[in-house]
């Protein structure tokens, strides 16, 4: 039987040996000292963890007091249970987050620029899919002071880069800032890719007709089950007469007739449709965050008409959750998310504005031909032969030199009207059917209780908008009276405050910054509850009427009987026979 051991032995001092040298210097800091019973080893461990785990500037500096702190530590008694922890400041998150995303967007840039100089080589940069360059933006703002810090710019920049990167939209625009309470939005402007726009409107005609296929059986379900009902009333009925009547044969009594039930004619106003995505209200779709950067950028639903009409009745600030739950009076059908929708729409059509010639329909013939369409869609273009307007005229007191380029919306919640005679499908289809002669007519003339509603035009002056409350609707500044010609136009709004507008040159852009509410010049007051409709029409069968007295019951008797019959003529027996009484009274008197 075989044995091995394995002896290490010691090697002679004149051969070096490194692994001897380690191993004899690790015994010796591990050696615990008699007095704390802790070794150099354990204590050199513990410090260098807690350096690389907080990792402080200047290390060596303060090498001493890391030591002295670990010791500290250690000898803490069981009831003392705070600790000094390394609480990272509240930007390192943040800051990690922002190295993240200037990596990602040079990563993503890197492969976009070869593309992007073939396209410009070749003369074919597609404008809708450039990126925007808020820096731009900012420096024109900055003249002014309008706008955001540049350090938020330029995070922005970057992140609506990322945006466009993963969402199919294009013509992406920063509309602007809406502030709340304690968090703000952040808006992006954009248009949805051709292929993107077609596949949910596909989405949405699917769905549609599969819901109308489903109210179909729905109703026909309905309708059976109302027929069985009758049929089984009605044998119902009938057994209960037979029965009846062969009661009545043999007890004669006192029949009750009671009035037929009370029923109302009020019906609820049709629903006014919404307009598809990619047209009126909803023809761009809007992107937000609270945190560029570091927050997801969430698209925001298409808006209803209803939730327009309700939204122009409240007054409410945003808290920068778009879950919140609304409780207002009228209600209003939708959360956080449905109310800032409706409130950028109206934001967006009351002052999207430009200087007149910058926007423009096309040629004559194409004006004439789609004036009507264009006016209901709000397509426009940039006027490639626009003449820059000097900035006296830009800031000219009556803002006849501008316009509004954004569609109008009517009292309705859209930008098309909706007639309300017609069919609902027809409305939501978009088939639109000439109407007759006399139809215009009654139309025009107001017949047949619906009136249409027009708006003003696409690039009407703001010389025409409405005072509101002696308030002028928009004002115009300069940027430096020293340097005209470099000088840019703002002009404000003072119906929506925090919407601005800059001119200089070829250069026009559009900004809100504000609290989304419009301008009030008294307090605002809620609207009054409407009055109690009646469910039904009042009339003696269901009046409450005092009961008449014996008195009052006995005279309208008497009122409703016969009059006595008149006296008959007498003939001339019966005269002479009465003559002949009266005489014998007489006699018998005497």
């Amino acid at each position: 039987m075989a044995y091995s051991y394995n002896i290490e032995e010691v090697p002679p001092d004149d051969i070096p040996c490194i692994d001897h040298d380690i191993r004899r210097a690790k015994k010796y800091l591990q050696k615990h000292s008699p007095e704390s019973g802790d070794s150099l080893y354990d204590h050199l461990t513990e410090v260098l963890a807690k350096i690389l785990a907080e990792r402080p500037r200047n290390v060596v500096d303060i090498f001493e007091e890391i030591s002295r702190k670990v010791k500290e530590e250690r000898f803490k008694t069981e009831d003392n249970h705070l600790r000094d922890l390394y609480v990272p400041p509240v930007q390192y998150k943040e800051a990690k987050n922002l190295i993240k995303l200037f990596k990602d967007v040079q990563g993503m840039d890197a492969g976009e620029q070869e593309r992007q100089a073939e396209e410009e080589e070749e003369g074919e940069e597609d404008k809708r899919k450039k990126k925007p360059n808020m820096l731009d933006l900012l420096y024109y703002f900055e003249q002014t002071n309008v706008g955001l810090p540049r350090s938020e710019m330029v995070v922005l920049n970057l992140s609506i880069r990322k945006l466009m990167s993963e969402t199919p939209i294009e013509n992406v625009r920063f509309w602007g800032k809406i502030l709340g309470n304690p968090k703000n939005y952040y808006v992006v402007e954009a248009d949805l890719q051709p292929e993107e726009l077609n596949s949910r409107l596909q989405k949405i005609t699917e769905e549609e007709e599969q819901k109308r296929q489903e109210e179909e059986a729905k109703a026909e379900e309905t309708r059976r089950v109302a027929e069985e009902t009758t049929e089984t009333a009605e044998k119902e009925a009938e057994g209960d007469a037979e029965e009846a009547e062969a009661t009545d044969e043999k007890e004669e009594g006192l029949k009750l007739v009671f009035p037929p039930l009370p029923t109302h004619s009020w019906k609820p106003p049709p629903e006014v449709p919404s307009e598809r995505i990619g047209s009126g209200v909803n023809t761009k779709v809007y992107f937000v965050c609270n945190e560029p950067g570091l927050d997801k950028w969430i698209e925001l639903p298409p808006v209803t008409p209803q939730q327009i009409v309700i939204a122009r009745q409240i007054v409410r600030y945003c808290t920068g959750n778009l879950d919140t739950p609304f409780y207002t009076f009228p209600p209003f059908p939708g959360k956080e998310k449905n109310y800032l929708r409706a409130q950028i729409a109206r934001i967006s059509a009351a002052t999207l504005v430009s200087p007149i010639g910058f926007y423009t329909f096309g040629g004559e013939d194409e004006e004439e031909e789609l004036g009507e369409e264009v006016a209901e869609t709000g397509a426009l273009s940039e006027n490639v032969h626009y003449d820059p307007r000097p900035i006296k005229d830009l800031i000219d007191p009556s803002m006849s030199n501008w316009c509004h380029h954004a569609p109008y919306i009517l009292k309705q919640g859209r930008i098309v009207w909706w007639d309300p005679r017609r069919d609902d499908d027809q409305a939501r289809m978009g088939e639109e059917e000439e109407l007759d002669e006399e139809e215009e007519r009654e139309e025009e003339e107001g017949l047949g209780g619906v009136k249409k509603e027009v708006g003003p035009p696409l690039l009407t002056p703001l010389s025409e908008d409405a005072v509101v409350d002696t308030i002028t609707p928009w004002t115009g500044t300069q940027s430096s009276r020293i340097l005209p010609d470099l000088a840019v136009a703002l002009i404000r709004s003072n119906i929506w405050p925090g919407a601005f507008a800059f001119a200089s040159g070829r250069r026009v852009a559009n900004l809100y910054i504000g609290w989304a509410q419009k301008y009030t010049a008294y307090n605002y007051s809620p609207p009054w509850m409407p009055p109690v409709q009646d469910q039904y029409k009042v009339g003696p069968e269901i009046m409450e009427i005092k009961d008449p007295t014996f008195e009052e019951e006995e005279a309208y008797r008497i009122s409703k009987l016969p009059p006595p019959p008149p006296p008959l003529p007498m003939g001339e027996e019966e005269e002479e026979a009465l003559d002949e009484e009266e005489e014998e009274e007489e006699d018998e008197d005497e």
